[in-house]
């Protein structure tokens, strides 16, 4: 089979082709993977020719992604090369074709990349899951809150408290798209020497920190986790804080951050206005693509708002795994999910006969994976020419698929 695990001796062989397609330096791959680093070499595959020629690589390895409270397994997709010699032979695609084969047969329910082209991935099935703010504000704009008065530098003691803050919030069903973590991604990743920290501790417990980064330019932010009102209020205001020396905050943070609503103006009044009275408050990038993999565990696995009752029909079309097309019918109470198989859908607005089932959807993979992270309304995509379905169809899919947007920060970055 050209798409393959590796053998030990082959690590050099993947380091560099993934330092050829990124203009990098296979030394640090190669050391990523043999000392102890976020990855081992059994996470990596390649994919080789007709003649048997090693020709493409990238890595796999998985984490259980937090959504609405709950999790699932999630198989991450990184440094996926094909050298320039290579390109625009179909060898990339046919590489993540044997691996979503691999991701299907183990059953995983979600794969999720960060992409170099949204266009290239979604012809793959992969949807955008995570729109972010990223800001750079003036520091003067920033307020002050009392709760500053519990933020303190953190310490080597306080490190398995705020893993432990970490996983608390990373629970919580505001914040999806969080990562587990391994021992390495933390002492790598998250307290690398240069990331500095501040936590906010009240009543003896540890309720939030930040990891930060400060110099005469910018604060800027690593990772920003409150698991209470309070914790988030003082982390701001330690922030501010810092005015005196740093000029701005940077920070890529999640869409449901009021930090643009705590700011004494919500832009610079130096910034040139975009139109009319408009200015430049926050950017919005996309980031991480999520795809559903083996759609009836992805299905059944996740958790669901517990004050909704529905009962649909899918056909999603699966390019890449057909066992995906199958129509399934999903009925969903009391936050649980049952999936069994259901009949063809020959009119896209069918109702099934001796069911009380009256609601059906068509789509395609990407799509549905957009759907799924809660970033797009049925109601949207159907406008969009991507979904058929009617009114109650669209609606009932929308509250069933609800979700807090995806965010995740840069320490799980992959």
């Amino acid at each position: 089979m050209p798409y393959r695990t590796i053998h030990e001796s082959e690590i050099p062989i993947v380091a560099g082709i993934q330092a050829q397609s990124f203009r990098s330096d296979p030394a640090r791959y190669v050391e990523s993977y043999t000392e102890g680093g976020r990855m081992s070499w059994r996470e990596l595959r390649l994919y080789d020719d007709d003649r048997g020629q090693p020709v493409a690589a990238l890595t796999l390895f998985f984490r259980q992604m937090s959504l609405n409270g709950g999790e699932l397994e999630a198989g991450l997709v990184g440094s996926v090369g094909v050298p320039p010699e290579h390109r625009r032979r179909g060898f990339g695609r046919q590489m993540m074709q044997g691996l979503l084969k691999e991701l299907h047969t183990r059953k995983t329910p979600v794969s999720l990349l960060f992409p170099f082209s949204v266009a290239w991935y979604r012809s793959l099935g992969y949807g955008l899951a995570n729109f972010s703010w990223h800001i750079e504000q003036p520091m003067r704009l920033l307020p002050d809150f009392p709760e500053r008065l519990h933020v303190r530098r953190a310490t080597m003691d306080d490190e398995a408290a705020i893993r432990t803050c970490h996983e608390r919030a990373r629970l919580d069903p505001a914040n999806n798209g969080w990562l587990t973590r391994t021992e390495a991604e933390w002492t790598k990743r998250a307290f690398k020497p240069e990331n500095e920290r501040a936590l906010f501790e009240a009543d003896g417990q540890v309720e939030g920190y930040l990891l930060y980064r400060l110099d005469w330019d910018a604060v800027e932010v690593i990772e920003w986790v409150a698991t209470s009102e309070r914790a988030w209020r003082g982390l701001l205001a330690f922030i501010s804080a810092q005015g005196e020396q740093a000029r701005q905050l940077k920070a890529n943070l999640p869409q449901q951050s009021p930090v643009l609503w705590t700011l004494r103006e919500p832009y610079d009044r130096i910034e040139e206005v975009v139109d009319f009275i408009f200015r430049r408050g926050a950017l919005l990038v996309n980031g991480f693509m999520l795809r559903v993999v083996h759609l009836q565990e992805a299905l059944r696995q996740r958790r669901y708002p517990a004050d909704v009752v529905a009962d649909l029909v899918l056909q999603i079309e699966d390019n890449q795994l057909p066992a995906n097309s199958q129509p399934l019918r999903l009925a969903v109470e009391n936050g649980r999910a049952t999936v069994t198989a259901a009949a063809d859908l020959h009119n896209k607005h069918e109702v099934l006969k001796g069911t009380s089932v009256a609601r059906a959807i068509r789509t395609d993979m990407a799509t549905f994976s957009e759907l799924y992270a809660g970033v797009l309304t049925a109601r949207q995509a159907r406008v969009a020419g991507r979904l058929d379905g009617d009114d109650d169809a669209c609606r009932s899919l929308t509250a069933v698929l609800a979700a807090a947007p995806f965010h995740m920060w840069p320490p799980d970055w992959f």
